[in-house]
């Protein structure tokens, strides 16, 4: 937000300090009294005619002036000559002896001057962020007519009036961050728009009249009430972004999986039980349907471009094929009710990351041993006995995560993970370690708390010190088998299953 302004203000240098604002505010309300007088005494003796742009004091920005308050000098300095000459024009005038023809020429020197005036208040953007207000400013339809950019976020909106529709020049349209409980039909008009924010109100319904913004390429309606949604946005071609997650939505129209456009769909944190089919989202780049109630994903194949898939935290209890998914980089599903990765996911080779804790899983499929490129893989929270020796070959792998599962022995060559900065199987069985695990150069913390190893035993003094030392040289900890850490926390993100890990 905001970016546009900011790339316009690279090229003023010279109006970023107060003093200069201030110079410039004080000379054009000099110019705008100057017209003022000399309209007043020109003007034929009786006459009342109304002024067609009252001057008004302009503000002097504060120290702190914002991008909207700089954007808006800049414009001024611009204009401030020619308007500077029209005036000019009107001391001449007032030379010359008045009749008619010179009250016909007052007038048109007025309007011209009124224009030229007018075009310093209506710029390219309109923006009043942060201001305090509860409605639009009286007459913003004509202040921002030719306004490409139309912001007030972060204000006490209420309502967006059905003048709104007349913005017809308006690209990108933000009214985030308010109060609005609706929107006006109007606002289907604005046919230029392909920015949409609409996002942190109170919200209810996306009624028919958006699926009118033919050219609309981003909506954000993140963070409202929204329990329904019309299935004319799928009329909309363009849209690429539809944002509507934390909202309260049951369920999404069936027209929404034909959007051949969309490339980023987020309708997590709602309430669905179950989302459409998604056989059109044929350009689809990132879906995030994680925290719903969701128990079945329906079939992938049609999204070949997939890079990021966002399921956690629902009732799914299966995955569908995943072959179609080459693209595929990250994919999220903890906290869920999966018995088995599929063996499909040997087909995801372009795998960075898998987080699959908190869920049924038993085995790990040989297949995964095809994601040469991955490098965090999250499994805990599972019931896994072993951790099959395919995960080895893994040699891009920097996270190793089969904490709280019922792992007893750690079998293969560990060496060959030869990037591996993270080994967390902490809550296991293990009753032993290889003595490969010495070998992980790169090691930075290793956790084994909770397991059954004999700290006396002479293989674990033995190894126990060399662990020690990888993780002293690479600034990180080895918690052995008999160190006891807190719970509740630690280190526990994006992945989960850290909970035992020390905070440091």
């Amino acid at each position: 937000r905001g970016s546009t302004v900011r790339g316009k203000m690279a090229e003023s240098e010279a109006l970023k300090t107060p003093e200069r604002l201030l110079e410039l505010s004080k000379r054009l309300s000099k110019v705008a009294d100057d017209f003022e007088a000399l309209r007043t005494r020109l003007a034929p003796p009786g006459s009342a005619a109304a002024d067609p742009f009252p001057a008004k004091p302009l503000p002097v920005p504060p120290s702190g002036s914002d991008d909207s308050t700089l954007t808006r000098f800049t414009s001024i300095l611009s204009r401030l000559e020619t308007v500077t000459d029209q005036v000019q024009e009107l001391r001449e005038k007032l030379s010359k002896p008045f009749d008619g023809n010179a009250s016909a020429d007052l007038a048109a020197s007025e309007n011209d001057v009124a224009a030229k005036a007018g075009e310093a208040v209506a710029e390219d953007e309109y923006i009043k962020e942060k201001c305090g207000l509860e409605t639009l400013p009286e007459n913003f339809e004509i202040a921002a007519k030719n306004a490409t950019v139309f912001n007030v976020m972060s204000n006490q909106i209420t309502m967006l009036p059905p003048s709104i529709g007349l913005l017809r020049t308006v690209v990108e349209l933000n009214v985030s961050e308010n109060q609005l409980t609706s929107l006006p039909a109007e606002l289907g008009d604005l046919v230029s728009l392909t920015v949409l924010d609409i996002s942190d109100n109170k919200i209810t319904l996306l009624d028919d009249f958006l699926g009118n913004l033919a050219n609309l390429q981003r909506l954000d309606a993140y963070k409202n009430s929204i329990t329904s949604i019309s299935a004319s946005l799928a009329n909309i071609k363009t849209l690429k972004e539809l944002n509507l997650f934390n909202n309260q939505l049951v369920t999404i129209p069936d027209e929404i999986g034909t959007m051949e456009s969309l490339e980023l769909l987020n309708v997590a944190s709602n309430k669905l039980t179950a989302v459409p089919k998604m056989d059109g989202l044929k350009g689809l780049k990132r879906l995030a349907l994680f925290w719903n109630k969701i128990s079945e994903i329906p079939a992938l194949s049609a999204m070949v471009g997939l890079e990021d898939l966002q399921l956690s935290k629902n009732q799914i209890k299966e995955l569908p094929d995943m072959s179609a998914l080459t693209e595929l980089k990250s994919v999220s599903m903890s906290n869920n009710q999966i018995a088995s990765l599929p063996a499909s996911i040997g087909k995801c080779v372009s795998l960075n990351e898998i987080s699959a804790g908190g869920n049924q899983i038993e085995k790990v499929p040989a297949e995964v041993q095809e994601c040469k490129l991955l490098t965090k893989l999250i499994l805990s929270q599972n019931k896994i006995t072993e951790i099959d020796p395919a995960v080895y070959s893994l040699a891009a792998m920097e996270t190793l995560d089969f904490a709280d599962n019922k792992i007893t022995v750690l079998q293969g060559d560990v060496s060959k993970l030869s990037a591996l900065t993270n080994l967390f199987v902490q809550g296991n069985a293990i009753t032993e370690l290889p003595d490969s695990i010495a070998a992980l150069s790169l090691l930075k913390r290793c956790t084994l708390t909770g397991n059954p190893i004999s700290t006396d035993s002479d293989a674990y003094k033995s190894l126990a010190p060399q662990i020690q030392s990888l993780c002293d040289a690479n600034k990180g900890k080895f918690l052995g088998p008999e160190k006891v850490v807190a719970t509740g926390g630690g280190l526990k993100g994006k992945f989960g299953g850290l909970k035992k890990i020390a905070a440091s």
